[in-house]
Parts: C-alpha cells; sequence; structure tokens
C-alpha cells in the first residue's frame, strides 16, 4: 500500500517538473507553445499563426489564439453568418476607431527617436483626436437604430441578439463612407 502512494506522489512530481520545464522553455523560445487546451478551446476556433521572434534574426515561431476575440468576430464566423467581408473589414475598422478614441491621453511625455520620427505609435492625443473625427464621421451616416448596434457590438463588444439586420444595414453605409474594397 505504502509503494503505490508512493508511486503516484512520484508520477505528480515528475509531472509537475516537466510542466515547469516546458514552461520555462516556451517562455525562451526553444519550445513551440501549444496554445491553450480544455473544454473551453475546443469551443472555440482556434487558428495557427507564423510569427517573428524579436531579435532572433527573422527566426519564425508558431502560436496559436483563438479566431474569435470580440462579438463582430462571432458574427463574421457563424455558420449562417450574413457578414459579407467588406462589412466585417468596415466593423473592425470602427472598432478600432472607437477603441482608440476611447484612450486617455498620456500623462508623462515620451522621449523615443523612433516614436517621434515615425509620427507615434497609434496612442498618442493625435490619432485619438483622428480616431474620435472617424467616429463621429461614420455615426453620423447612420441612422439612430443603426448607431446604438453599431455602437454596441462593434464598440462596446455586446452580443448581436436581434439586431443582426440592422448591423448588416449599418455596416453597408460604413462600406459606402470608407469605400472599402
Amino acid at each position: 500500500m505504502a509503494t503505490a502512494e508512493l508511486d503516484r506522489v512520484a508520477r505528480i512530481l515528475k509531472s509537475d517538473r516537466r510542466y515547469n520545464r516546458l514552461c520555462r522553455e516556451i517562455a525562451a523560445g526553444t519550445a513551440p507553445d501549444p496554445g491553450a487546451d480544455g473544454p473551453a478551446s475546443l469551443r472555440r476556433k482556434i487558428v495557427q499563426h507564423a510569427i517573428a521572434i524579436a531579435g532572433s534574426g527573422g527566426q519564425l515561431q508558431s502560436v496559436r489564439r483563438v479566431s474569435d476575440e470580440c462579438a463582430l468576430d462571432r458574427f463574421y464566423n457563424r455558420p449562417n453568418g450574413t457578414l459579407t467581408p467588406k462589412q466585417y473589414a468596415a466593423g473592425l475598422r470602427f472598432r478600432r476607431a472607437w477603441l482608440r478614441s476611447a484612450r486617455r491621453a498620456r500623462v508623462t511625455q515620451t522621449y523615443d527617436t523612433q516614436e517621434i520620427e515615425c509620427g507615434g505609435d497609434l496612442n498618442g492625443q493625435e490619432n485619438s483626436c483622428y480616431a474620435r473625427e472617424l467616429v463621429s464621421e461614420a455615426l453620423k451616416v447612420l441612422s439612430a437604430a443603426q448607431r446604438r448596434a453599431i455602437v454596441a457590438v462593434c464598440g462596446e463588444d455586446e452580443r448581436v441578439g436581434m439586431r443582426g439586420k440592422t448591423i448588416c444595414h449599418g455596416l453597408d453605409k460604413l462600406v459606402d463612407l470608407w469605400c472599402i474594397k
């Protein structure tokens, strides 16, 4: 009886050491990241990308991520989804502008030469002002119901619910406004 318990404890400790070693190797970039596992990952669509590791001379590492990151992604990837790729692109553009316009301005100044030369990193005051203008321009062409639906789903990441047709018509207007090809 005592040997069975000792064997069980030894297996637990050995698997724990393997897990810790794998975590260290993934953090160092020497082992591939298997991504999420378990019941939550089985319910969501997972895509795999190859990204370049910074400072490794262009070495690529495969990374897995969940493809449905917001309500608009889930609406687009539905089996019976009615969004076209143009409407999806317009919704993502509105989402990026909405999120960028909601950011606060920096309190402290940065002296990064790359930021000064490139004109910012999409976090600066000028970019949030441009994003606010883009959002207000988009909201002007929408009706009140379309405005509420697009802000709720694309901006605030709420569930689509019964607003599917309203969102599609509103995104069509945004496609026409921004001339997305």
